[in-house]
């Protein structure tokens, strides 16, 4: 299967839409330029915006998405599928997770079947103000990079956090920090 890439947990503390879209769209034309798979699991607005800007930067989001490169799920719709009693069900995210982690992995071209996923489901329930559960599910997903390495990338609305210790609780669940 080629070299395993190292398991990497980065996250970006974002001010406005257009800042997440701009480094999330480095990220995934990187991955996809060099032959790895992408998962996007966000909100429609945000997978939208992702294609286009992808568009813009010269990365046929939509062939690569034929090729099964790049996969996009919608992130309160998976969120759904693990959720109970307001808490992120461990068994029931491995069942949802797993299979599409493996998938899109299988599915790289590179020589490492390197894979990229950014998720926004803990995004989501941050702003619900459920930042137990958030914190939790960065804890599944640590989890899961260790059955499967992959780059995971997170981000949060800057404005979502109001004290200094809510940014550090988040910092402290990833091996790296974007800015």
């Amino acid at each position: 299967m080629g070299t395993r890439t190292p398991a990497v947990h980065s996250v970006h503390i974002y001010e406005n839409d257009g800042s997440l879209i701009t480094r999330l769209c480095a990220i995934v034309a990187t991955s996809l330029r060099l032959g790895d798979s992408a998962l996007i699991i966000a909100t429609s607005d945000h997978r939208k915006r992702l294609v286009s800007a992808l568009e813009e930067v010269g990365v046929d989001a939509r062939a690569c998405a034929r090729d099964g490169r790049y996969t996009m799920l919608d992130a309160q719709q998976l969120l759904s599928t693990f959720m109970r009693d307001g808490m992120p069900d461990p068994d029931l995210f491995r069942q949802s997770i797993g299979s599409v982690l493996l998938d899109a992995r299988r599915r790289a071209d590179s020589r490492s079947r390197g894979l990229l996923a950014f998720g926004e489901m803990v995004a989501l329930l941050w702003q619900e103000g459920n930042k137990t559960a958030a914190l939790k599910l960065e804890e599944l997903w640590n989890k899961a990079m260790h059955d499967i390495a992959f780059h995971l990338h997170c981000a949060y609305p800057r404005d979502g956090f109001g004290e200094a210790c809510d940014i550090d609780s988040v910092h402290g669940l990833h091996t790296h920090v974007v800015q």
